[in-house]
């Protein structure tokens, strides 16, 4: 995952941002909120408007790219916990039984392959999906067991 001020451009922006990110005491957090009040204090009212645009275009982008991270993160858990067991699975089926997909897309987000620049990774409800579908076969499994 990246860091956050890997998000933020304006360089204003990202000394506020230090200044909370540094606060340990309600004392430091009241002087970082200070120091920005002091630094907007100081602008035209132009110069705070475009400075707000910016910032909320910027923190648009930051939880963007932080859905991003978080989905990377979260395909890359799946991973782990399959451990072996896509040895043993017949992807094929999954895929389109329980995502009406290719076993292609469902690997490619299950190997975190790159695709289009990007790594596949499950959204939120794919996620949800996969979970049903792994309990459903474990169900199966389970009522057949000798």
């Amino acid at each position: 995952m990246r860091n956050l001020n890997d998000y933020i451009k304006n360089p204003t922006h990202k000394l506020i941002a230090e200044a909370y990110k540094n606060a340990k005491t309600p004392e430091e957090l009241q002087a970082a909120k200070q120091y920005q009040q002091e630094f907007q204090d100081a602008m035209t009212p132009e110069e705070k408007e475009a400075f707000n645009k910016e910032f909320m275009e910027e923190h648009y982008r930051i939880l963007a790219a932080m859905d991003e991270d978080i989905s990377e993160w979260k395909s890359e858990v799946i991973r782990k916990k399959l451990g072996d067991a896509p040895r043993f699975i017949n992807w094929t089926q999954i895929a389109t039984t329980y995502f009406g997909k290719s076993q292609s897309w469902l690997m490619q987000r299950l190997n975190g392959n790159k695709v289009n620049g990007k790594e596949a990774c499950f959204n939120e409800a794919e996620v949800k999906q996969l979970e049903s579908a792994l309990h459903d076969l474990g169900r199966q499994l389970l009522s057949i067991a000798l």
